[in-house]
């Protein structure tokens, strides 16, 4: 399997680079939030990608392909998108076309308007994503706290050593989705108060989601 290409561009198109490695001539796709860094290559730069290698089932073959990522964490996030119902690598593609960041922003508050707004994403689509997503994907938020905010963490010993990590993980989490310190101080205290079986920030952002949709339904 290929995992890794370091060579030198041969070409750049929309969609797809031509890599030359030792001779051979790779194709590989590049989502557009990742082309979009690498619009300034020219023809014989050193380019090095992380690779995913596909299979595209079509009608009565399996045609593969290459998709490349500045970084591990950029292919880890395309292959959670590839866990939605019936979203294969060119769905996926046109999905990655903003930066993972502002995606899993989006996921994450389940902001529909934003993930339609995304080339060959429609109502059903976003719904799926949103489902399947959602809670998930905390770990690859990019940015921190909101503008304005401090970075200060509220006193330790208010938190025990347990939490203490997940406290600062998960508060950072909720600053980069918009929240306001004060306001996600609380939701991830609740949280972590009473909920003991929490493990990771992915799982402490889901609870937090959780209890104010239980506590929207009360009201």
């Amino acid at each position: 399997m290929i995992s890794r290409l370091s060579g030198k561009l041969i070409e750049l198109q929309d969609q797809r680079v031509i890599l030359d490695v030792g001779g051979i001539g790779y194709e590989v796709w590049i989502p557009a939030a990742v082309m979009g860094n690498l619009l300034g290559a020219q023809e014989g730069d050193a380019l090095e990608l992380v690779t995913l290698y596909y299979l595209q089932l079509d009608t009565s073959k399996a045609v593969p392909i290459l998709i490349g990522f500045e970084d591990s964490l950029q292919k880890e996030f395309f292959e959670k998108l590839l866990t939605v119902p019936r979203m294969g690598p060119k769905a996926a593609l046109g999905a990655f076309a903003r930066p993972m960041g502002e995606l899993a922003r989006a996921i994450e508050r389940e902001d529909s308007a934003f993930l339609r707004s995304l080339p060959g994403i429609g109502a059903q689509k976003a719904k799926d994503i949103i489902a399947t997503l959602q809670g998930k994907v905390a770990k690859y938020l990019v940015g921190g706290e909101t503008p304005g905010e401090t970075a200060a963490v509220a006193p330790e010993a208010a938190i025990d050593e347990k939490h203490r990590e997940l406290y600062q993980d998960g508060l950072q989490m909720l600053l980069a989705l918009g929240y306001r310190r004060a306001e996600a101080d609380r939701m991830v205290r609740d949280v972590l108060r009473l909920e003991a079986e929490v493990t990771s920030v992915e799982d402490l952002v889901r609870l937090v989601y959780k209890r104010q949709q239980s506590d929207a339904s009360v009201g």
